[in-house]
């Protein structure tokens, strides 16, 4: 594979586009032609109900699945994304929902936690200081650096998490459910936090369930539903919009030609029974 650029791209520029992606397990279809399209300094929200596709989609993002068919691009080269070391050294980075955090180290230690700075001989005072600068310019609200995982509050773990994932720099950052069980002013930390990431230029994919956090933060809204793309939406969309997407109450046309193409077929295979 072609290296790619380790550079963040202009704002506005494509950093990753699917197009027609499927992934089935065994008979089991999770994912239909999804196509999806990110790009620099933006945040894009997928929202869906639960079995939507959302998590599967994310985990081929991030090279735990591999899709089964389908094309995806990534700074404008086609990659196959079979292993998440492969994710990450191409620049996607993901923050799943459990943070993966050792409660018991301090935030430095899980700041460089496999990425340690002279291994063999820790740079103990150059990682604290990598660590503190990180955090400043993500204004995030840590009292201590050597301040054991444990103690941090939701939201501030959160934000370990995040500002972890950033000193690999990726180019693409995925979170999955931010915000999920965090009081209002944690919320508010973390819907900062990705204002501030989208800032520096990265492109930024959420799964959220919370409409209020994703008109707050995303530029676009992406719905999926069974599987399948249903609309995407601008985050001034209305609730109802939204929710009748999600719950489909309005599907899109590829479904809609999908479902009828079906049923043609089953009409006729009935005909010649």
């Amino acid at each position: 594979m072609v290296p790619i650029d380790k550079g963040l791209p202009a704002k506005g520029t494509t950093i990753l586009k699917l197009t027609n992606v499927s992934k089935s397990f065994g008979a089991v279809s999770a994912l239909t032609d999804i196509d999806l399209e990110v790009k620099a300094g933006e945040v894009v929200a997928l929202v869906g109900d639960n079995g939507a596709g959302k998590s599967t989609l994310i985990k081929i993002l991030a090279g735990v699945h591999q899709a089964s068919s389908g094309r995806i691009e990534f700074c404008g080269r086609d990659v196959v994304l079979d292993s998440p070391s492969q994710a990450l050294e191409l620049g996607i980075a993901t923050v799943f929902q459990d943070l993966a955090l050792c409660e018991n180290l301090d935030v430095v230690a899980n700041l460089f936690l496999g990425h340690e700075l002279s291994p063999w001989n820790l740079d103990e005072v150059g990682m604290e200081v990598r660590a503190w600068t990180l955090l400043r310019e993500l204004a995030a609200r840590i009292p201590s650096v050597r301040e054991p995982i444990a103690s941090l509050s939701g939201g501030q773990r959160q934000t370990v998490a995040i500002a972890r994932s950033l000193l690999l720099d990726p180019k693409i950052i995925m979170l999955d459910e931010p915000t999920a069980a965090l009081g209002v002013a944690q919320t508010a930390e973390v819907l900062n936090l990705i204002e501030r990431v989208r800032e520096r230029g990265l492109g930024v994919i959420i799964i959220s369930h919370n409409m209020e956090d994703v008109r707050a933060v995303a530029d676009r809204v992406v719905v999926l539903r069974l599987g399948r793309n249903n609309g995407i939406f601008n985050p001034d969309a209305s609730n109802h919009e939204l929710v009748a997407a999600i719950t489909g109450a309005t599907e899109n046309s590829v479904s809609r030609r999908i479902d009828r193409k079906a049923g043609e077929q089953i009409e006729t295979g009935g005909s010649h029974a």
